[in-house]
């Protein structure tokens, strides 16, 4: 499916009510960068009820996480940046202008999701994938603590069996497996998979566009966490101290270096 470029690694297309935005950076297996989360997040601002699918072009990978040259080029944050100033600043603003968008989010999956695309994954209303998808957090490896909003979507979408095999373990869960937890609508054979995503936006078109507004809006509260002031801010304090620690630094070492890190809790 060809669409015009919006932003390096992004393409947007539109037919009628229905917007096809395509992670389109291959030679990176697909993954996002800040660019292409700031269109998210402006683009979100104009929606005014339309479906949008998110995919990724090939097969092998829906998207292997936050392009990690991106990172590199950006440079470690200090200890006491804010949160405007960490990483995944831009992630966070675009999952949650999605959360508040006038329009009904559908993810395609083909191949891998790891990462910041497991978390594009879940700030979807619906899900489906083809059988050869699977989804890794490699939090722990990199020596990072997730957004408190984006880890109750997580767990939201994957359960708590789910939520905790990815984010603590970093294990792999195919797509067979997140489908059996919730977190899939369907698991279709990877030819099938755009007929399939047909279907369902035509689905979709038929229903009352102020009932599926008004479901939409309050299946997403439902799935945030709400958190007391203080546990919120305790964690906010847990994720500066984490990006602004050896461990994190030695983790962006190691992936610089193609090596496995080695940690030493500082």
């Amino acid at each position: 499916m060809s669409g015009s470029t919006v932003a390096d690694g992004l393409t947007a297309q539109a037919a009628g009510s229905v917007i096809t935005w395509t992670l389109d950076a291959p030679a990176r297996k697909n993954a996002i960068n800040p660019a292409a989360l700031a269109y998210i997040r402006s683009r979100c601002e104009t929606l005014q009820g339309e479906v949008v699918v998110l995919r990724a072009a090939g097969s092998e990978a829906f998207c292997a996480g936050f392009d990690l040259t991106a990172l590199a080029r950006a440079g470690p944050p200090s200890a006491d940046a804010g949160d405007d100033e960490l990483p995944d600043a831009t992630l966070i603003a675009a999952t949650d202008a999605m959360r508040h968008a006038n329009a009904t989010f559908v993810a395609a999956v083909s191949g891998y999701a790891i990462g910041a695309g497991v978390e594009l994954v879940c700030a979807c209303d619906l899900r489906i994938a083809s059988d050869n998808a699977w989804f890794q957090v490699p939090a722990a490896r990199l020596g990072v603590v997730y957004h408190a909003d984006g880890l109750a979507r997580i767990r939201a979408v994957f359960g708590d069996a789910g939520a905790g095999a990815l984010l603590l373990l970093g294990r792999r869960l195919p797509a067979a497996q997140a489908q059996r937890a919730g977190a899939l609508l369907d698991v279709v054979p990877q030819p099938q998979l755009d007929e399939a995503v047909a279907q369902l936006v035509a689905a979709l078109a038929k229903g009352a566009p102020q009932s599926i507004a008004g479901n939409r809006t309050l299946l997403r509260a439902l799935s945030e966490a709400t958190l007391p002031a203080d546990v919120r801010q305790a964690h906010a304090d847990a994720r500066r101290r984490a990006y602004g620690s050896a461990d994190h630094r030695e983790a962006r070492d190691a992936v610089a270096q193609g090596r496995h890190p080695e940690f030493t809790g500082e």
